[in-house]
């Protein structure tokens, strides 16, 4: 019994710090502050269990170390049973439930290129070798969605990518074939929601990558929070020389076969400020035009829900990139922990997805490919 309450406890150990970390990579403070408070946690977890292992161990088992020992074990095991009974919530909760009618899935061919140039020389490629990696298993997912305001009769196709994170850790290649299957799925609109450049060298490779996007009612995006590794400020000029449209702290219009688009952009906590909705065109007695907002985490589903949108699209938690079996992603940098890791979500009026993401810094997945979402917009029936 005793040992089946250690092995409870060391699961609840790493998911009670793998929290902290979580809402820690959530909040808008200096990286430098994340990587230290995030150093100190991966320090807890790796020393408490070897400093209760030696205590549990001595011959003599008083006094108060021994007791705090213990009570910090129970701690975990209850942590670990919530954590639990809180992943058997989420997959029962009503937000899960309604906006999604379909997923059909392909995978992407990636043509001529070895699947091992494609990833950069050393450690990346070595990652790439492992078994299991689908770092370059690009995926489309063509969901369709029940929108409250969508127009009876009419349909609204949006690509959503995110979070390429482009660093030379995967090859500029990887993102032409990306760019590439997006236009095939030849949207109305495609949208992009943050962490794009990633390194200083990597803003070369816009002009035949996300250059080349092309969708009939424009390619918007926003920034996330990797951007700041970079000249953002260039990026966005960069960009927006390109053709692509920056909604950060703003709001555009786009028409799209009579049907009017408000696209907003909230890339807080990062940059600010939030776009101003009460210059947003009001809506008609059929609740058109319709509202979509880019944010880079879904932590802004309350704002946007707040604000009454129809559509909010985000990224920054990338699944979680590893999901385990049956625990599904551990690791998603939200302040609501791996709630909104990937997937979509509904509240009222408003819909959630949360793509996984077309890149990552760090060269592994598993059981969480990158993906392209195709999202077909249609009225509830």
């Amino acid at each position: 019994m005793i040992y089946l309450l250690l092995a409870v406890a060391a699961v609840g150990h790493v998911i009670f710090w793998t929290a902290i970390v979580n809402r820690l990579h959530g909040l808008g403070i200096e990286r430098r502050w994340i990587d230290v408070s995030t150093a100190a946690c991966g320090l807890a977890l790796a020393a408490i269990p070897l400093a209760i292992a030696f205590e549990l161990w001595q011959k003599q088992h008083t006094g108060l170390v021994f007791a705090a020992a213990w009570v910090y074990v129970c701690f975990c095991a209850m942590c670990c049973l919530l954590a639990a009974v809180h992943r058997v919530w989420l997959t029962l909760h009503p937000e899960r439930q309604g906006a999604l009618q379909s997923n059909h899935t392909t995978r992407v061919d990636l043509g001529h290129h070895e699947r091992e140039q494609l990833t950069a020389a050393g450690i990346p490629r070595w990652l790439a070798r492992i078994p299991g990696n689908q770092v370059l298993d690009l995926h489309v997912h063509e969901k369709r969605l029940t929108v409250a305001r969508m127009p009876a009769g009419r349909e609204l196709r949006i690509v959503h990518i995110t979070d390429l994170h482009m660093s030379g850790r995967i090859a500029k290649e990887y993102f032409a074939e990306m760019a590439a299957a997006v236009n095939a799925l030849e949207p109305d609109l495609i949208m992009l929601t943050g962490d794009i450049v990633e390194r200083e060298k990597c803003l070369n490779w816009l002009p035949d990558t996300l250059g080349r996007l092309r969708a009939a009612a424009g390619v918007y995006y926003v920034l996330g929070n990797h951007d700041l590794r970079v000249d953002h400020r260039r990026l966005v000029r960069e960009l927006n020389d390109l053709g692509l449209i920056h909604v950060g702290g703003t709001w555009r219009e786009a028409i799209v076969r009579d049907t009017t688009v408000v696209i907003a952009g909230n890339e807080l906590p990062w940059f600010g400020p939030a776009p101003k909705t009460a210059s947003l065109p009001p809506r008609d007695e059929s609740g058109l035009p319709l509202r979509v907002l880019l944010a880079h985490t879904p932590d802004q589903f309350a704002w946007a829900r707040a604000n009454d949108f129809d559509l909010i699209l985000a990224g920054h938690n990338h699944g979680g990139q590893v999901r385990l079996p049956i625990l599904g992603a551990i690791l998603a940098p939200s302040l609501s922990g791996v709630r909104y890791a990937s997937g979509t979500f509904q509240r009222e009026n408003t819909v959630l997805h949360v793509s996984r993401g077309t890149g990552g810094l760090t060269p592994f997945r598993w059981n969480c490919p990158p993906e392209i979402a195709l999202l077909v917009l249609g009225p509830t029936v």
